[in-house]
């Protein structure tokens, strides 16, 4: 009898764009899936594979919890054998609350609560003296120890109580006077100008603790704890709060100090500068045994940080500004900390954003990960990361509909081997990893055919971590500004369009911030061409017979879009204690409009028929009426052509929508020259959909424009005219101008 097979094996998955595929996952391995944009990589990875993982888990819950959980969608695939628990780590925000930040999302400031609570020493708020504390016993001999005085002047309420000569006869007196004061006063009494008490006291004043230090008392998220005027938010309405100046603590919490360094002056540091201080605070005697299980979990969590790239990142730094792809490391870390076994990990793209050198130092910790016993499938293009791992699956051969075939499966040694192009003729990932295929540049022989704008030049630049650096940004080439995470890329880029805007100089940001949270919003609404659209269907005979206006064809007006879900083709569900969900309209079945509406036809469609269009298929639909079909053209051209033209950008990664808002830029005359700036083009890209991306960019420096872009991709920098990099390291060590 055979063995059963210890892989997973998806059998006849249909979901999207997938074509009735069969793929086998190897357990216990690191396996990308790869393909061009559009392909089918994340509805196979996401919406297939964890997405049945975690239907399986959520009907083991009892009938009463999934009655909270809604609908939950068995999927379109026949059967996935040898499905283990399923944990996805994507690039979503690490947190949308204010409160989170990398401490807490990491666990670390769980046990630096224990940490100071154990460990710390108090001191007052005002004085910043360390707080003392004396029994009636160890204050006497304290005071004879100290000397130097002929009499002690014991007050109690504020009245001398007694005045004691300091002789040995008189060593029970001042003990039975000590011992009234205290019972008189609460624990409190004052000899001479300094107070002293039965619990922790400062000697300058009458601030006293009389209770434990807990850990709930350095956590901002409790009253025990939290700044009363802000609650532990660290600002008043955007203001930083004037109680706490920001640090989110009770005043005398912030006073509790290990080494000189309040939780709060720990939590200012950057992980790689709060690793080299807590490995060498001096603890003594049973100091050291409390602290040696905590620094051992903190160090740990600190140390898979590191090997994940992002060492640079402030302890205090807040959720809500992590990048998608700090966010997925941050995750990843705490799972490699958590020690898992048997698990399926599914991942997209987590060399986002990463220096080579730091994705060597990611592969070592998904190599952790996997030696654990653990499977990893991750969602990838970059050539270095696939080239090595342990298997690969190659989805293709084009987008969309034209995609969602396995066109290539194997390990990377055997599909690097240029046998391999024969064998799988429609993988353009073979044809990159056998060196087959490259990259090309398509910028013209010989001077430019007009006069370029001057350099602009930028000098002195100290912003966060930049260390006094001088640039310039010539016009008519393509500037990459590469180094490794942290060392001050970004900082760079909002330092350029800065003084450009200063400087009345044409500048354009071109980001990968989502466009608008509607599904209203698509990319033929954002690139102008919906309104175009309106007009030609407001002319139809059909609509003058009928009355109907330009309005009539606008999905977010009254009149002609679906009433029920105003519009958006979906409605929003609440889903109680989960994430909102947006569901598919059941009136419209998502095509926006009403049933009277969608009577009016051109050319046998109607406009819901259109926005359901591929824009690919568009671009020859239109191909008589320039004025759609030149914007169609471009976004065509810049590898969009798998869009359709009603897609809400909501559901758009963000290298998506970058290319949108270039798109939308290249259909501008811009005859003055422009700096054209880029936060890391590449993203979400094969190397296929990279060309003509490239292409385009050469088109704008060949036209004098600056192109300038924050870029990891070796064949883009390569590419470049100019590069300049930054570094050596990250955070406090980065900001200096490499070359």
């Amino acid at each position: 009898m055979p063995t059963k097979s210890l892989d997973i094996i998806i059998t006849g998955a249909r979901k999207h764009n997938l074509k009735n595929i069969t793929v086998r996952i190897p357990r216990h391995k690191i396996t990308a899936i790869t393909g061009v944009s559009g392909a089918g990589k994340s509805s196979l990875a996401f919406d297939t594979l964890f997405a049945e993982g975690q239907r399986r888990f959520l009907e083991s819950l009892s009938t009463y919890a999934r009655r909270f959980l809604g609908k939950i969608d068995r999927g379109s695939v026949d059967s996935i054998q040898g499905l283990a628990p399923a944990i996805a780590i994507d690039q979503q925000s690490a947190s949308k609350s204010p409160r989170s930040t990398v401490a807490t999302l990491t666990e670390i400031y769980d046990f630096f609560r224990i940490m100071w609570a154990r460990l710390g020493t108090m001191h007052c708020p005002t004085h910043n003296k360390a707080l003392q504390k004396y029994n009636a016993s160890e204050l006497t001999r304290h005071l004879y120890e100290q000397g130097g005085k002929d009499l002690v002047v014991i007050y109690s309420k504020d009245e001398i109580l007694d005045r004691v000569p300091l002789t040995e006869k008189n060593r029970t007196r001042l003990l039975d006077s000590i011992e009234k004061a205290y019972s008189e006063n609460d624990g409190k009494i004052k000899i001479g100008n300094q107070h002293y008490s039965n619990f922790l006291c400062c000697p300058d004043c009458d601030f006293s603790f009389a209770e434990e230090l807990d850990p709930k008392n350095f956590s901002f998220n409790s009253h025990f704890g939290a700044c009363e005027r802000c609650q532990g938010i660290g600002d008043i309405f955007g203001s930083i709060c004037p109680e706490c100046k920001g640090e989110r603590l009770k005043p005398e919490f912030l006073a509790v100090k290990i080494d000189e360094k309040s939780i709060s002056d720990a939590c200012k540091l950057s992980i790689s500068e709060a690793y080299n201080w807590l490995k060498n605070i001096p603890f003594n005697g049973t100091q050291k045994i409390i602290a040696k299980p905590l620094l051992k979990e903190i160090l740990g969590r600190m140390e898979f940080i590191i090997n994940v790239g992002i060492s640079y990142l402030g302890l205090d730094r807040k959720g809500e500004s992590l990048s998608g792809g700090e966010a997925q490391r941050l995750r990843l870390a705490s799972q490699i900390g958590s020690g898992l076994e048997g698990v399926l990990y599914v991942l997209d793209e987590p060399t986002i954003g990463l220096h080579q050198s730091d994705t060597k130092k990611l592969l070592d910790s998904l190599y952790k990960l996997r030696d654990l016993g653990n499977t990893i499938v991750v969602v990838e293009h970059d050539l270095e990361f696939i080239k090595a791992i342990d298997h690969i699956v190659d989805l293709g051969p084009k987008a969309g509909e034209f995609g969602g075939e396995v066109v290539a499966t194997g390990s990377p040694k055997e599909l690097s081997n240029t046998k391999s192009i024969k064998k799988f003729q429609s993988s353009s990932t073979v044809k990159y990893l056998s060196g087959k295929k490259a990259l090309e540049d398509t910028k013209p022989l010989g001077p430019p055919s007009s006069p370029l704008a001057p350099d602009f030049a930028l000098k002195n630049l100290t912003k966060n971590n930049l260390k006094n650096i001088s640039v310039k940004i010539p016009f008519g080439a393509i500037t990459a500004i590469s180094g490794v995470s942290g060392s001050g890329k970004s900082t760079l880029m909002e330092c350029i369009f800065s003084e450009a805007e200063k400087k009345k100089k044409p500048v354009c940001f071109i980001d990968q911030t989502p466009i608008n949270s509607s599904p209203r919003s698509t990319p033929v609404s954002y690139m102008s061409i919906l309104e175009k659209l309106r007009e030609l269907f407001a002319k139809l005979p059909e609509s003058k017979i009928r009355g109907y206006d330009v309005g009539r064809f606008a999905y977010n007006k009254e009149g002609g879009r679906c009433e029920v879900c105003e519009g958006r083709g979906y409605q929003l569900i609440e889903m109680h204690f989960l994430s909102d969900v947006w569901e598919l309209c059941e009136a419209c079945k998502g095509k926006r409009y009403n049933n009277e509406t969608l009577k009016v036809l051109w050319n046998g469609k109607s406009i819901a028929d259109i926005l359901a269009l591929r824009i690919e298929t568009a671009c020859d639909f239109f191909k008589n009426m320039k004025r759609i079909e030149k914007p169609l053209q471009i976004l065509n051209s810049i590898g969009l052509g798998y869009l359709r033209l009603g897609q809400a950008t909501t559901t758009m990664s963000g290298g998506e929508i970058q290319r949108l808002k270039l798109a939308a830029e290249l259909c501008k005359s811009n005859s003055e020259s422009t700096i054209f700036l880029l936060d890391e083009p590449t993203t979400g890209l094969h190397l296929q959909d990279i060309q003509p991306l490239w292409n385009h960019l050469r088109k704008l420096s060949n036209a004098g424009h600056a192109v300038v872009f924050v870029e990891h991709h070796p064949d883009m920098i390569k590419l470049s005219d100019y590069e300049i990099e930054l570094g050596p390291e990250g955070g406090v060590r980065g900001g200096y101008l490499l070359h």
